[in-house]
């Protein structure tokens, strides 16, 4: 899954979570050398790796992606080049990732996939985490670091003229650590007027942590949001909001404006997608990248890990999802003037409802100084 420059400063590389966290490659603690071996950059890189790392990869393919067909044709796409020898020259791992990608993406262009070098080793494969079940200490120890650095990708709260309140998050961080912060923003939002949630360097994340954070801007019945079904282990993943989540509400019913642009991406796709296709918001913006297939690392050599997409997003109303076709806006505008057209379609609609007389003059000259830098 390629990632956004905002979602780079969490985690090297992320994608859309398969269960309960939020799988990061480069989380993974280096691989085990002996005493004198050389270093993992400086491995050795011979045809039988490449054999190898190709037979594996093209047989994860056949048994893990999230559609069989296409699997089995990645499969053949990199069987055949090998026999070909188009993978004799390549030199180092890093370019035979790079490769190996464009001749997968060559089959089928799922943006969540691609073959990734990992210079201080792989992982071993572990199987899909469960919605229950918490990340391992050593990576939620890693992530918790990184996220309270960086406030767990809350970039922004504030209020904007017109008590229209302003949100920018740049990733939903895993819900086992991010829940704390989502309730903190959602909070000092819950007394605006509208609202604006700025996706647009939003580019992974938690689908727990997308329902938890829709839950403040729906009503007080559970709202089916997604499923995620994977094809390996004929199994479903639903995700549902949570009218008991703490604090203040937003509610159903205030305005709500999302920005998105072609970097939005993967679960920050699956909340617009799905608040859109309950008629919760107004999209704003770009069509969003198109990625709706959550993938997981499975390793191939022990310097290279496949990033595979193994489920398929299915909203319970449209019955399908934004998988290449991505996003598409209910209001279409070049993204950095996103959020002056969010503004101004906020204070069109809520400038009939101010009656104080010193306020509303004010109010009414932002909205022509918001429609001016429109033109």
């Amino acid at each position: 899954m390629e990632t956004t420059i905002a979602m780079r400063k969490f985690f090297p590389f992320a994608v859309l979570v398969l269960g309960a966290v939020v799988s990061t490659v480069n989380a993974q603690q280096p691989a085990p050398s002996a005493p004198g071996a050389a270093a993992p950059q400086a491995a050795p890189f011979t045809a039988a790796n490449k054999a190898s790392a190709v037979e594996l990869l093209a047989q994860r393919l056949s048994a893990k992606y999230v559609f069989a067909d296409g699997g089995d044709k990645m499969a053949a796409e990199v069987r055949g080049h090998l026999r070909k020898g188009d993978y004799d020259k390549v030199g180092t791992r890093a370019e035979f990732a790079e490769l190996l990608t464009a001749h997968l993406h060559a089959a089928v262009p799922d943006r969540h996939l691609l073959v990734r070098f990992m210079p201080q080793g792989a992982m071993p494969d572990r199987p899909r985490p469960k919605l229950t079940e918490a990340p391992p200490p050593e990576m939620l120890k890693r992530m918790k670091e990184v996220g309270k650095y960086w406030n767990f990708a809350f970039e922004k709260v504030e209020r904007l003229p017109g008590n229209v309140m302003y949100v920018k998050v740049d990733s939903f961080f895993g819900a086992d650590l991010a829940k704390p912060v989502v309730t903190a923003a959602m909070n000092f939002a819950a007394s605006g007027d509208a609202m604006i949630i700025d996706l647009r360097e939003n580019g992974s994340g938690d689908p727990r942590t997308v329902a938890y954070m829709a839950s403040y801007l729906l009503g007080d019945k559970k709202v089916h949001l997604s499923d995620i079904v994977f094809r390996a282990d004929k199994e479903t993943d639903a995700f549902w909001s949570d009218p008991s989540v703490p604090g203040a509400h937003f509610g159903p019913s205030k305005p709500v404006y999302v920005l998105t642009s072609d970097k939005t991406f993967s679960a920050a796709e699956d909340f617009t997608y799905n608040l859109q296709a309950l008629k919760r918001v107004i999209v704003v913006g770009d069509t969003s990248k198109g990625g709706a297939h959550p993938a997981a690392p499975f390793r191939i050599d022990p310097y290279m890990v496949a990033i595979i997409p193994a489920g398929r997003t299915v909203n319970p109303i449209t019955k399908g999802n934004w998988e290449g076709t991505g996003v598409k806006p209910d209001v279409a505008i070049a993204a950095d003037k996103a959020l002056t057209k969010a503004h101004a379609l906020a204070l069109q609609a809520l400038l009939p409802q101010v009656n104080d007389p010193e306020d509303r003059p004010i109010l009414q000259q932002k909205l022509e100084e918001l429609q001016a830098a429109l033109k």
